[in-house]
Parts: structure tokens; C-alpha cells; sequence
């Protein structure tokens, strides 16, 4: 293979097979059809005269030769981005797009009156939000900043941790007067979290003080924990100011009469409420206006019970 024929691209492509462990996983990544990578991987082995995935009903697995192309891929890349999140820290602009990550019930609860504020204050600076359980990578730069509920914040990220949410075990006056006094909570209807959430503390929480407990309903959201309790349907672990405060700032989510609390005194049934962000952007002016107009906004609420 000529040095014309060498390109980056034909690096992306072997990266983006492996983390993919195929075609389709690839085209996702790359955003193009899964027909042109194979094509182009079909090309790049035929230019270099090598075979870089074994192929099977499971999918690609890489050779030696494109498992060592993958790891090359790797580092190049992270040079890269490395060097873009340089080019960005000096960015002195208060204008321009941030890109946050957070869950769904912060998005839902929290985050509406914040951005009101920040909306207010710069108008100029764009912002998207992804709303997803898994953490976003903000080494990659799938977002900029992160606003998350946790125990600790990872170590490689600039993270500040701005209050902390308090939960309890709650329910609605509507499924208490339907059980009856009487009732213990181990055989009330909980509703828990699937096992994509295993991870979660309120799983692990759950797990722990309530180890017998038959979970029939089961969601990926805590948000839909939240909705379902309202409902009547059962209990569940909710953060306090979910379950307490129908008329959080900016959230008309928050609509339904307070829930009633069944059990709270459980030591470490606590999380931090971080901002993260690459330690290479906390020094974009626009970055670090929305670090501090969230750190002003959230020191208002009253979030821990």
C-alpha cells in the first residue's frame, strides 16, 4: 500500500468494526450505511494485503494485524481530541454552543428553571442537552459538561459538587389508603429498576435494606419511578424534592400532590449533585459561566430532605 493510500480515515474505520464488533455497531459510530463500510473495509484489505477481521455469525473479531491498526487508531485519536480540548480551553468567547449531559429526571426537574437563568444571562451562548442514563464521555467530547447524580465524581474529570439529593421511600396517598393501615413496606408493590440499572445506587439501596422485596414493575428511568408512584401503582425510592416539591422552580413536571414519605432515616441515602467537565474546558469562558449560574441556581434549592 503507496503512502498516498494511507489516510486516517482507513484508521477510523478499522476502530470503529472493533468497538462495534461488526458492520452495523461500525456504521452507527461513523454515521454512514453499513454497505459502505463494508465496502471500504473490503478496500483497505485488498490495498494492504492483509486481513484484519475474522468474520462469523457473531461478528468481526480483529486479526492480530487489526487489533494492532485499533490500538494505533486509539492513540491517534486521543492525540487529537486532545488537541482540540486545548484549542477550545483558550476559546475566550461568551457565545457559542455547550453541550451538557445529564438524566432524565434532572432534565425534567432541575435543569428547566437553570437554564431559564442562564438563558437569561447569555443569550448568546447555544446549548443541547443530552438526556441518557449512561455517563456521556467528556474525553471524547460527546459532552462538554455533565450534570449528574452521584456518589463520587470520576477523578480524571474537573468536577464540583454543588449540593446534595437526599431520597426515602415513598408512595401516594391514593395506594396508602388503598392498602389499608397495617400494611408493612416489604409487602407493598415496589417498583424498582431493570438490571440496566443495576449500577444505580437506589438498586444497589434497595438491595440492601429491602433484600426481600418482590419487584413486579420495573423501569430504565427514574423518572418513570416517579410517574408510577404518582399514579398509585406502588412505592419506590424517590429523591425528596421530587416527592415533596410540586413547585420546584422551572418544572411544571412536578405537578402532582406531595407523596407521602414511609421511610427516610437510612444512613447513605445520599448522592452528590456534580458538575463535571474535561479539565482542559473548565477555563472556557462560556463553560465556566454555566459552571457558576449553576452553582449560584442550585445553592437556592432545598434538595437534601
Amino acid at each position: 500500500m503507496s503512502a498516498q493510500d494511507e489516510n486516517w480515515e482507513d484508521l477510523r474505520l478499522v476502530l470503529a468494526i472493533t468497538r462495534g464488533r461488526g458492520l452495523s455497531g461500525a456504521s452507527r459510530l461513523l454515521g454512514c450505511h453499513h454497505a459502505t463500510v463494508l465496502r471500504r473495509l473490503n478496500s483497505l484489505e485488498h490495498r494492504s494485503g492483509a486481513l484484519l477481521f475474522h468474520r462469523s455469525a457473531l461478528g468481526y473479531e480483529p486479526t492480530k494485524e487489526g487489533e494492532e491498526l485499533a490500538r494505533l487508531a486509539e492513540g491517534i485519536e486521543e492525540d487529537v481530541l486532545a488537541a482540540y480540548r486545548k484549542l477550545a480551553g483558550n476559546d475566550l468567547r461568551l457565545s457559542g454552543t455547550i453541550r451538557c449531559a445529564t438524566s432524565d429526571y434532572l432534565a425534567q426537574t432541575i435543569l428547566p428553571g437553570l437554564l431559564k437563568q442562564f438563558r437569561q444571562q447569555y443569550p448568546e451562548i447555544s446549548i443541547e442537552i443530552c438526556v441518557s442514563t449512561a455517563f456521556a464521555s467528556l474525553t471524547k467530547r460527546d459532552a462538554d459538561v455533565a450534570l449528574r447524580a452521584t456518589i463520587d465524581a470520576p477523578d480524571e474529570l474537573y468536577n464540583q459538587c454543588l449540593t446534595k439529593i437526599g431520597f426515602g421511600v415513598y408512595a401516594s396517598p391514593h395506594y396508602l389508603s388503598a392498602v389499608g393501615e397495617g400494611c408493612e413496606i416489604s409487602e407493598m408493590d415496589w417498583i424498582g429498576e431493570d438490571d440496566s440499572l443495576a449500577h444505580v445506587s437506589t438498586y444497589q439501596w434497595r438491595l440492601t435494606d429491602y433484600p426481600e422485596v418482590d419487584v413486579k414493575l420495573k423501569f430504565d428511568s427514574l423518572l418513570g419511578k416517579y410517574n408510577a408512584v404518582c399514579a398509585g401503582i406502588g412505592i419506590a425510592i424517590l429523591p425528596h424534592y421530587m416527592a415533596r416539591s410540586p413547585s420546584l422552580p422551572g418544572s411544571p413536571l412536578l405537578a402532582s400532590p406531595p407523596l407521602v414519605c414511609l421511610a427516610e432515616n437510612h444512613e447513605g441515602w445520599e448522592l452528590g449533585l456534580w458538575m463535571l467537565t474535561h479539565k482542559d474546558l473548565r477555563h472556557v469562558h462560556r463553560i465556566r459561566a454555566f459552571m457558576r449560574c449553576a452553582e449560584s441556581y442550585i445553592s437556592q434549592l432545598e434538595l437534601t430532605g
